[in-house]
């Protein structure tokens, strides 16, 4: 008789590769936002703190029990050259020795890191960091919730958008196909452009 498939479910958190996010840090390690992930079934989830370490340490929730069956792993780590790896985690995957349900995506919501997230089938949440001025990062979480393509989370609230309704409810596709009278003029298009000059959207349609 062979040995059940183990179960998992991951969500992912990153706050980039510069700037301080202490509060996003503290409040996804926070007793409210961790019991819901324990009730949505996770069984991972995975910290990228950035230069906020001690923050980190100090949010940890201690170690649970290992024959606890609703046990929450709670890892770490401050930087990687890409966190690609860490985002596929979040998609279902089945296989003879584990299955995995569609997890979840927190991200700061500069927009790199929301365009490196929406590459996966997956639930993502981005949160505007309130301490950066004159980034827009509010303006572009708003444009593209409004298109469909993403929850926007706000600091003090998250731990609300943890339930079966968020986690399962269907996203628009990125990038969407454009057509001849719309393609890539205003609202999210200007938006992306004007903050992603380098990043064209018509070059990562290319690939």
């Amino acid at each position: 008789m062979s040995a059940p498939r183990r179960k998992e479910r991951i969500a992912f958190v990153t706050i980039g590769a510069s700037a301080s996010f202490q509060p996003l840090i503290a409040e996804v390690l926070s007793p409210d936002f961790i019991a819901k992930l324990r009730a949505a079934r996770f069984t991972h989830l995975i910290v990228q703190y950035g230069p906020d370490l001690r923050c980190f340490d100090a949010a940890k929730p201690a170690p649970e029990g290992l024959n606890d069956n609703n046990s929450l792993i709670v890892t770490g780590f401050a930087y990687k050259e890409s966190l690609r790896k860490e985002m596929e985690l979040t998609t279902a995957k089945e296989t003879s020795v584990f299955v995995r349900e569609k997890g979840l995506i927190v991200t700061h919501a500069g927009s790199g890191s929301i365009l490196d997230a929406l590459d996966f089938d997956t639930t993502v949440i981005a949160v505007p960091n309130p301490s950066l001025m004159d980034n827009h990062q509010s303006e572009i979480a708003t444009e593209m919730e409004n298109e469909g393509f993403l929850i926007q989370g706000k600091l003090g609230s998250l731990a609300t958008l943890i339930n079966d309704d968020t986690l399962t409810q269907p996203t628009n596709l990125w990038p969407p196909e454009p057509t001849a009278d719309t393609a890539w003029q205003g609202g999210l298009w200007e938006v992306i452009n004007s903050l992603m000059p380098q990043r064209k959207l018509s070059d990562r349609t290319a690939k």
